[in-house]
């Protein structure tokens, strides 16, 4: 995964990363409050050797203590001391303390610290203080053991004192690893529902799935379901804005300046095919061009419900010879008029017709007739219809949206269905994009009435031609 990608998913999956940390802070916070505070005090020990009458003397003599504190450091936490000194305090018979006592020593140095921990401070500080004591008891019985005067002397140099501030748990420390921990587990969770997901659900996704051009990218508009068409109203809102960029973009894929005849299509229902190839049309007959608009949804047909018109006379009543095609086509609007060919009675036999003779004599007749001729056709996974359109018209537009609703694999296959079958893929068509990625555009930019360049000239305008002379 790229720093592209990587960046992509936490900013589609920032909540869930920010829940998963949270959870994981409070979580630390609550722990912190839960356990019981633990307190450690360290008493030390100077390790001294018998004073020598020369200067190579006291040189060998602090060598000497210094290889033996490390042997003094093991010795401390050995059972028999251990055992002294649970003995001393008086605890039940039995009790381990090598759970709760350390001994340290640091290097180039003849202290030991010895140091003990309980939830108690008073405790601690009691059993540093008694596993000291045996511990210079047991070295003095073993050092005089080997020889009459004992050479190595251990004395309490520092003795231990009841803590006033807890050694643990530490608010702070983990406070902060659990907020480190959470904000990785959110950052695992993120990129691995990022991988295991197999839906479209970004621009990004879409682009490295296909290398077809985009020609038009629509936010999600909640508004849509409602009113799918865009109105003379509305004119001048983000998404009529949006579908004259898609208007324009489209005259760079007629290389030959000749008529268009365009399949829109989608992988999956729901994509807004349909309600992007009637307001499409709509867009290149308000820019002056005779455009045609056929319903080759012989399943399921819209238009008729978008533009109000009579559907039960269309293209099947053309292909099957009942009607003639100047009686079939419809008129919709007075300036810059849509032309309409409905999708007329649903046949038994759809793709039947649409990969017939007649129909692409059809094809080419509007193509004579018309600059553009846009098919509203079904989805391309579950009928072969769209691919028979691909095959006799110019191209194809293929809507795709990235809310999730489709597949990552029901896309690249719906793109490699049209390639397959020799037709051309004029681009794409990005539908449901988040908001936010259409935040640098120009909302409701509407025209403004025009402002006098002067007050003096403004003036001069309300003045009548006698004031004037």
């Amino acid at each position: 995964m790229t720093l592209a990608q990587f960046l992509d998913v936490l900013r589609r999956r920032w909540p869930s990363v920010l829940v998963v940390t949270v959870l994981a802070t409070a979580t630390a916070i609550g722990l912190s409050f839960v356990q019981t505070p633990q307190y450690r005090a360290s008493s030390e020990v100077f390790v001294s050797v018998a004073a020598g009458s020369s200067v190579t003397d006291l040189s060998q003599g602090n060598n000497f203590s210094a290889a033996r504190v490390k042997s003094y450091t093991a010795l401390a936490v050995t059972p028999r001391v251990l055992g002294a000194a649970a003995q001393q305090l008086g605890l039940p018979r039995g009790t381990d303390l090598s759970s709760v006592v350390s001994a340290t020593s640091t290097n180039d140095t003849v202290i030991i610290v010895v140091s003990a921990t309980s939830a108690s401070p008073t405790r601690a500080a009691a059993i540093a203080n008694a596993v000291t004591e045996q511990l210079v008891g047991v070295v003095d019985e073993v050092e005089r053991s080997a020889q009459k005067n004992a050479l190595v002397h251990l004395s309490v140099f520092q003795p231990a004192h009841a803590p006033s501030v807890p050694y643990a748990p530490r608010a702070s420390v983990t406070i902060a690893v659990g907020l480190l921990a959470g904000l990785a587990l959110g950052l695992a969770q993120a990129v691995l529902r990022e991988v295991l997901d197999t839906r479209l659900r970004s621009f990004e996704a879409l682009r490295r799935l296909s290398g077809a051009s985009v020609l038009g990218e629509f936010a999600v508009d909640e508004s849509v379901a409602k009113h799918p068409l865009v109105s003379s109203e509305h004119s001048y809102s983000t998404r009529a804005e949006s579908f004259r960029q898609l208007r324009t973009h489209l005259t760079y894929t007629n290389l030959d300046g000749a008529s268009q005849s365009i399949v829109v299509t989608s992988a999956t229902p729901g994509e807004g095919k349909s309600s992007t190839a009637v307001n499409l049309a709509l867009m290149l007959a308000q820019n002056g061009s005779r455009v045609l608009l056929v319903d080759a949804d012989l399943r399921r047909p819209t238009m008729g419900t978008y533009l109000g018109i009579e559907s039960r006379v269309g293209l099947s009543t053309v292909l099957t010879r009942q009607v003639q095609l100047d009686d079939a086509v419809q008129v919709v609007g007075a300036d810059n008029p849509l032309h309409v060919l409905a999708a007329g009675r649903v046949p038994p036999n759809p793709s039947e017709l649409l990969s017939s003779s007649r129909m692409v004599d059809l094809v080419r007749q509007l193509e004579a007739s018309y600059d553009y001729v846009i098919v509203d056709a079904p989805p391309i996974l579950p009928v072969t219809d769209p691919a028979v359109l691909g095959a006799i018209c110019s191209g194809v537009l293929l809507v795709a949206s990235v809310n999730g609703q489709t597949k990552r694999a029901d896309f690249v296959a719906a793109e490699l269905t049209i390639r397959q079958v020799g037709a051309r893929v004029l681009g794409l068509v990005v539908n449901r994009l988040p908001a936010q990625r259409r935040a640098k555009t120009y909302y409701n930019y509407e025209p403004s009435a025009p402002v006098s360049e002067s007050p003096r000239r403004s003036s001069r305008a309300r003045r009548s031609p006698e004031e004037t002379r």
